[in-house]
This record gives C-alpha cells, sequence and structure tokens, in this order.
C-alpha cells in the first residue's frame, strides 16, 4: 500500500467516525465508536482529539463526544447554496396557515427523506410541541413526503429506494413489497400520496411532489396531523392546498 492509498483510508476511516453520531445517538465515547466501526480505540481517540482541536466535536464533562458547532455552520452554507429558504419558505408558511397543520419540506437522499424545513401553524404554537427537523431522516417507502417523492421517481429506481429491509414502526407500516409498488402506483395516479399512521401512530399526513422548472423531481412537501382531525375529507383538502402551492415552488426552483 503506498503512501497516498493510507492517507486516503485514514480519511475515510475519519469520515466513517463522524457519520456514527445520529439524532437517535447524538453523544458517543471512544469505546462506543471502536465498537460500531471495528477500529483500534487509540486510533479512534487520535482522531478525535483532531477534530475536537478543530472544532468539529466537543468533549462532553461526562466523557464523550458529540458533534461541534463548526458542523452548524457548513449546514447553514449549504442550506443557503441550494437557494430553498428563498424559494419555498413563504410558501410554507401559507399552507400552515391554511391546513392549520404542520408542514415538512424534504429533499430525496439514497432510501430516505432528508428533512429540511418544518413550518408549524402560528394558531397552534405553544401547543403542539416544536422541533426543528432540519438534517433528520426517515424512510421515503412509509412518510407521506417519502412516498410522493417516491411514486415520481422512475419505476426502475424503485428496488434501490425501497430498502430490503424494512422496519414496522407501527401496525399500520407496509412490509410486503407488492403492497408498496400498489401504494406507489396509486399514489402516482392521483397526484399525492397518503401515509396512514404508518410512520407515527395516531398521525396521517399527506404529501405530493415538489418538481423545479425543468421538471425534474427536487423535494416533496407534505401536511400533517392527528386522525382525529386529518380526516379523509381533511386529506383532501390539504392535497389540493399543497399541490397548488408545489406549482408555486415550481416556477421558483431553478436546480
Amino acid at each position: 500500500m503506498d503512501q497516498e492509498d493510507s492517507k486516503v483510508k485514514s480519511l475515510a476511516k475519519s469520515l466513517r467516525i463522524l457519520e456514527c453520531f445520529t439524532v437517535q445517538q447524538p453523544e458517543l465515547g471512544i469505546t462506543q465508536i471502536s465498537e460500531l466501526l471495528g477500529v483500534n480505540k487509540s486510533n479512534v481517540h487520535n482522531i478525535m482529539s483532531t477534530f475536537q482541536q478543530f472544532g468539529y466535536v466537543e468533549h462532553l464533562p461526562n466523557g464523550k463526544y458529540c458533534l461541534g458547532l463548526k458542523m452548524l455552520e457548513y449546514s447553514f452554507i449549504i442550506n443557503q447554496h441550494l437557494g430553498y429558504p428563498k424559494a419555498v419558505y413563504d410558501i410554507l408558511d401559507d399552507i400552515a396557515k391554511q391546513t392549520d397543520e404542520i408542514v415538512y419540506f424534504g429533499l430525496p437522499r439514497g432510501t430516505n427523506v432528508l428533512y429540511l424545513y418544518v413550518v408549524h401553524p402560528r394558531s397552534k404554537i405553544g401547543v403542539l410541541p416544536y422541533r426543528d427537523i432540519l438534517g433528520e431522516k426517515a424512510p421515503l417507502f412509509c412518510t407521506g413526503i417519502g412516498k410522493a417523492m417516491l411514486a415520481f421517481m422512475p419505476q426502475d429506481e424503485w428496488p434501490q429506494r425501497i430498502p430490503t429491509e424494512r422496519r414496522a414502526f407501527t401496525p399500520n407500516t407496509m412490509l410486503e413489497y407488492d403492497r408498496i409498488l400498489e401504494d406507489l402506483k396509486r399514489t402516482r395516479r392521483r397526484g399525492y400520496a397518503i401515509d396512514n399512521a404508518e410512520r407515527d401512530l395516531g398521525v396521517r399526513c399527506v404529501g405530493v411532489p415538489v418538481f423545479n422548472t425543468h421538471g425534474q423531481l427536487v423535494a416533496g412537501v407534505s401536511t400533517s396531523g392527528p386522525s382525529s382531525t386529518m380526516t379523509d375529507e381533511m386529506l383532501l383538502r390539504c392535497s389540493k392546498i399543497l399541490q397548488e402551492a408545489s406549482l408555486r415552488m415550481r416556477e421558483r426552483i431553478y436546480n
């Protein structure tokens, strides 16, 4: 192995360490990372010390590490470069006002939807629990926003976008591959997707795809609420609001 190969492998190892940190596991110790990746603890410690020196991770009082604020700077740069805040945020706010429910905007990424924005209806601020969803992921196959994007991708991409191992998040999660395909075909025919408490128990969601000015699928937008208020009639009403909003976004998204 030459020196260049060694450097590239060392970089890959460092990046894999950063990827260990998730919403579910925001804090990790050296031993945990070592066991997750099968990497020597001394190597992990050396890499983490370097990350800490440059602000990419922070060493916590409990001895574990978390991602540092330096990472947040990059998320802001990426978000601004994508150009979505100016293109869609006021429209998302309009959707929240019209539906009086939570609105999500996200991008397709592998087998997941990568969430960028969440907008809460102003009438329910302080009533609904608020959370910033930037950077969170969820499977395409069982979320309203995800199914909306997946359904409008070329059908030959579906097998790559639907994970082989599928987790049942609720009793309503569709796991059978044939059922998922039929649901995607129905979604494509009607123009919007329905998540019938498949990802979160007691929550129904409707989503639509978002295209750019060139007609390319780039994102998805959805609204969700409690099953008690998200009746079939409400889902249909929300789907029309979302479809109109998607057309407005299409006029503004150029890439």
